[in-house]
């Protein structure tokens, strides 16, 4: 092959490895968009959801079967809404398993909660909870609300613990489990000041009136000031003041986890 056609071959196939790289590239742009809107869409559809669900899940932990018949009938709208969004968006193989668990349970609350079985009712919702969580978080979705479920686990292991003692002294190892889960929710509690208070929260997504995003800033702030009172009782306090400290971690973090349904502003 003489040196000017090797040079024109060249010349060719340089032009179609440009040809080719730029079809790749637009092809992962295109990918990366598509996952992004795929994302901005679950994430829409799980902010809508959860707006109902929330209310639901309050008004069967206060036991109160006529704001709970509202809010389960309420919910079970919108689910029908958003585990269709679910099957439209997601491409996880394991998806509809995960959504099936789920959509049972939101099943079984409806029946329980028209049946006057709230305390059922709330387990059922709670599973909920928990399933959407861990579907989420295998699918690599970054969902604020599940900073508050993954937070929930930890404070609620220190409230059980304080809840279930024998008397009124702690023994060592009741000591050490809310020690343990001290160490869990600090940090996890701090994450979640920092992006409010950086003002990383998206605030358009969320739907956030300015009203409601002040209402957000208080509670975290409440559940801050009573995680640092709990640090204080737990390196110097009386049993009786570590057990206070820990039971009022609950009021800051349900204000808190409140904002994202559709209820009321608190005063």
């Amino acid at each position: 092959m003489s040196q000017r056609r090797s040079g024109a071959f060249l010349n060719k196939s340089s032009g179609a490895g440009r040809i080719v790289q730029a079809t790749t590239l637009t092809a992962a742009l295109f990918a990366g968009t598509a996952f992004a809107a795929q994302e901005n869409g679950l994430l829409k559809a799980t902010i809508e959801m959860d707006r109902q669900y929330i209310p639901a899940l309050i008004a069967t932990s206060q036991q109160n079967q006529a704001a709970a018949k509202d809010a389960m009938s309420d919910f079970s709208q919108e689910w029908v809404k958003f585990s269709g969004a679910f099957a439209i968006h997601s491409t996880d193989p394991e998806w509809q398993y995960f959504m099936d668990i789920a959509t049972n349970k939101v099943s079984e609350a409806f029946v329980d909660v028209q049946e006057g079985k709230l305390r059922k009712a709330h387990e059922a919702l709670e599973t909920v909870r928990i399933t959407l969580h861990g579907l989420r978080e295998r699918n690599g979705i970054d969902y604020y609300v599940d900073e508050l479920n993954a937070y929930h686990r930890y404070m609620e292991n220190i409230v059980k613990t304080i809840q279930n003692r024998k008397s009124d002294q702690f023994t060592k190892a009741e000591i050490k489990t809310i020690q343990k889960n001290w160490a869990e929710v600090w940090p996890r509690w701090e994450n979640i000041r920092r992006h409010v208070s950086r003002a990383e929260f998206d605030q358009a997504l969320f739907g956030f009136s300015d009203d409601r995003l002040v209402e957000l800033k208080q509670a975290v702030a409440e559940e801050q000031a009573a995680l640092y009172q709990l640090k204080r009782a737990l390196l110097n306090g009386s049993d009786k003041l570590i057990a206070d400290a820990g039971l009022s971690l609950v009021p800051g973090f349900k204000r808190t986890y409140r904002t994202f349904g559709d209820l009321p502003i608190e005063e």
